[in-house]
């Protein structure tokens, strides 16, 4: 049975939810990003060495403005058209930014081994448990040796098999176990994670930091 075309299917619905209609969503975030920076993820990456990076899910890329502070070099990856026009104006004169469409489960069009530091904040926590697992395997394949992988997800075990809108802040049935399991199973060793509150539910998200040995 192909299942690459169904889990594509459903990346792309997911990925719908994420264009113009989101545009006030995507203006707030940007506003707290330097709370959310210095509470949750500086303490993670602030100590890393990072030269390329690559930020998943972009959006309006407030996350890759940050790493770009950094990183010389700056993948831009969405799967909304919105976002990826949206990402070639904010960027246009910034050489470091490569903006890049994809498919919602790969990146193709990134060489194994080289990125230091894949980047997932705000975005996977929506992603069904399928596309996680697609995307671990591919941040595997893309970092160095030695690199590293920082990733949000979901803690919330709720409503399994439904509608991620359903759930607390639109999360998505996902674990911290689990996404130990798929991080493992990918090849990453574990280097640092702790569970997050997102508005008033305490432990709702995860972050981790993955290292590639």
């Amino acid at each position: 049975m192909n299942r690459t075309a169904p889990i594509a299917e459903l990346a792309a619905k997911e990925g719908h939810f994420w264009g113009d209609e989101s545009v006030a969503y995507f203006d707030a975030a940007e506003s707290i990003m330097g709370q959310a920076w210095s509470q949750i993820i500086g303490p993670f990456i602030d100590d890393l060495r990072y030269d390329t990076a690559l930020d998943l899910a972009s959006g309006h890329g407030r996350n890759a403005y940050r790493l770009g502070a950094k990183a010389k070099l700056v993948y831009c990856v969405d799967i909304n058209p919105e976002n990826i026009n949206f990402l070639k104006k904010r960027f246009n004169d910034e050489k470091k930014y490569i903006v890049l469409k994809n498919d919602g489960i790969s990146i193709p069009f990134v060489s194994d081994g080289s990125v230091d530091l894949f980047y997932c904040f705000d975005s996977m926590v929506h992603f069904d448990l399928e596309i996680i697992y697609a995307y671990v395997k591919e941040a595997y394949r893309l970092v160095k040796l030695g690199g590293h992988a920082f990733i949000h997800c979901s803690n919330y075990t709720g409503n399994p098999g439904g509608d991620f809108r359903d759930n607390p802040h639109w999360r998505n049935f996902m674990s911290s176990d689990i996404f130990t399991h798929i991080a493992k199973k990918a090849g990453f060793a574990v280097a640092k994670t702790r569970t997050i509150a997102w508005g008033e539910v305490a432990d709702l998200d995860s972050v981790f930091l993955l290292r590639k040995d």
